[in-house]
């Protein structure tokens, strides 16, 4: 039996219907279960997510969370797509307390290959393991955090050991640290996981965590040991996630590996014009102060094609 937990709200359930629709096509193993811990949902999405869920032979678990642990967590609206639940995944180890492990994922990802081989790797001695985020300047990321070796790790995709979470207090360890630094922090739960776990962790590899962000940023990656290893998880990845400014849905944008996105909304039954409008309020709040971001993301796109050509027999 695979474990999965995902946390979404009711704007973001379109979305979580394309995770659904590719784990059901992809992961191969007899018993999945998906986790869905939410705090909004309404009762024709969770009948609509049910039905996807029928349709290909998943059993999704509906968690209805209390959010008023995470009410002083600080984050920026202006820069992200979600709200407060994008901390839940800190308190799966609460809401989930008979499971020893789950995969966690992002909403804004989709599952290509069997889950498998990440659910069979040990890390029984670890609270979790988790990829590098290699787009971002991660040095600089470390140096911001305090850590002086290491990766900066990715919190879209992680494998979580639950029992250790609960032994040693991993869950009130990290949203203590959120509630200290405040706005300090510029990806929230994704630098307090960095810096309270820099020595409780295991590193994935990238195909678990693969990016379209790598597509134009090979060059500059700044762990050249890890240059390999992303042309290997673009050849192979077993996970696609969309993290970065711009997404698959977003409003006339187009970025590398779109169209796998594009296939699993079309196989979930969901429309994507639904899919836009239902988050349209969310990308027009977010659109001007991620304008200029975004104006670079497509600039070095066009840029990017031209590596992923130049090392594409690499």
């Amino acid at each position: 039996m695979i474990h999965i937990a995902c946390c979404s709200n009711e704007k973001l359930a379109p979305i979580f219907g394309v995770v659904v629709t590719s784990i059901g096509i992809n992961v191969t193993s007899d018993d999945v279960t998906i986790h869905l811990v939410h705090n909004s949902l309404k009762p024709r999405t969770v009948k609509r997510l049910q039905k996807i869920a029928d349709k290909y032979k998943v059993e999704l678990d509906f968690k209805q969370i209390d959010t008023d642990i995470l009410k002083d967590c600080y984050f920026d609206k202006s820069k992200h797509y979600g709200d407060i639940m994008m901390f839940a995944r800190l308190l799966l180890s609460s809401v989930l307390p008979d499971l020893d492990k789950i995969i966690y994922l992002d909403c804004d990802i989709v599952v290509l290959k069997d889950l498998q081989s990440l659910w069979n790797l040990d890390i029984s001695d670890v609270a979790v393991a988790m990829a590098p985020d290699l787009t971002f300047e991660d040095k600089k990321s470390l140096n911001r955090l305090g850590m002086t070796s290491g990766y900066y790790l990715n919190s879209g995709v992680i494998l979580m050991n639950l029992d250790y979470w609960r032994k040693h207090d991993v869950q009130n360890r990290v949203i203590s640290y959120i509630l200290e630094k405040g706005d300090k922090l510029i990806y929230n739960d994704q630098d307090a996981l960095n810096s309270i776990l820099q020595n409780e962790h295991k590193v994935l590899h990238i195909k678990y965590n693969y990016s379209y962000c790598y597509f134009h940023r090979l060059i500059g990656v700044s762990h050249k040991e890890k240059i390999r290893e992303i042309i290997e998880a673009r050849d192979n990845p077993v996970i696609f996630h969309y993290f970065g400014p711009l997404k698959p849905w977003s409003l006339g944008c187009y970025i590398p590996g779109k169209e796998l996105f594009v296939k699993y909304q079309k196989l979930s039954g969901w429309s994507y014009k639904i899919i836009q409008k239902h988050i349209f309020k969310r990308i027009v709040y977010t659109l001007i102060p991620s304008l200029k971001s975004m104006m670079w993301e497509n600039k070095t796109y066009i840029e990017g094609w031209e590596n992923y050509y130049k090392n594409k027999n690499l």
